[in-house]
């Protein structure tokens, strides 16, 4: 008897939106056209415009916080869910339609071909630089970068991006301790623990609607905010000692 084709992974998608009822719907449409094999879940961080109704409406699998909890806690709720779901991998993008669905199958693909721990969505890995970007964003990621790579060794050129693939031996690590948003800190922690992280070029749309996470007075206090949690990284994983399984 010949074996059959080995089934494909499961995977489970993740979209944390607040506040996002103008774009939310649209975006469930899409990542279901896209990856209609797949599951999908969305965890609503306590939004209080319509994103709630709307999610009821198009009858798509949610995971409520009462309150905003914030990015990093909204990422922690998908990462538990698709752990003790049996999910063999966990892909995060935003809600507000920035990120294009359909690059979605190119994306797993490639962390399915290279067997990533974690696989970003790059808007940078391209071009190798930020000269497209605004100044404040633009001297972000270069500062964002140059910390992961003073901590680890390793170039990331799109810290910031809500784009990526988590496979199953990252889950425990990340549910272990809390991050502000998964980005610098959380790549820094894992890339000391052994884990591998790369990324794949991709191309988004700017924000039309609602407001961004990051304010005037966030160029200012977020990269501080990042500074330390990188350092708390660094000290986290060499207290926490245990390599990549």
């Amino acid at each position: 008897m010949t074996a059959g084709p080995s089934p494909l992974p499961r995977l489970l998608i993740a979209i944390p939106a607040y506040n996002e009822a103008a774009t939310i719907e649209d975006v469930v449409q899409r990542v279901r056209a896209a990856m209609p094999q797949h599951g999908l879940l969305i965890i609503d961080d306590g939004s209080r415009d319509g994103t709630a109704d709307i999610l009821r409406r198009v009858d798509v699998m949610t995971a409520t916080h009462l309150c905003n909890l914030g990015y990093g806690r909204a990422v922690q709720t998908a990462i538990k869910f698709a752990a003790a779901n049996g999910y063999d991998a966990l892909m995060t993008l935003d809600a507000d339609g920035q990120h294009h669905p359909e690059q979605l199958p190119l994306l797993y693909r490639e962390s399915l071909r290279m067997g990533w721990d974690v696989l970003i969505g790059s808007r940078y890995v391209g071009t190798q630089n930020y000269s497209a970007s605004p100044l404040g964003r633009r001297l972000g990621m270069k500062l964002f970068s140059a910390m992961v790579k003073l901590s680890t060794g390793h170039r990331i050129y799109d810290t910031t991006s809500g784009l990526k693939i988590i496979s199953r031996p990252a889950f425990d690590c990340l549910m272990r301790w809390h991050f502000v948003d998964f980005h610098a800190e959380a790549i820094v922690y894992l890339l000391r623990l052994g884990y591998h992280v790369g990324e794949f070029p991709i191309t988004v749309f700017e924000r039309q609607h609602g407001q961004s996470m990051y304010s005037a007075l966030s160029h200012l206090k977020y990269p501080a905010t990042t500074s330390i949690m990188v350092l708390l990284g660094v000290v986290e994983a060499n207290l926490t000692g245990r390599k990549r399984p």
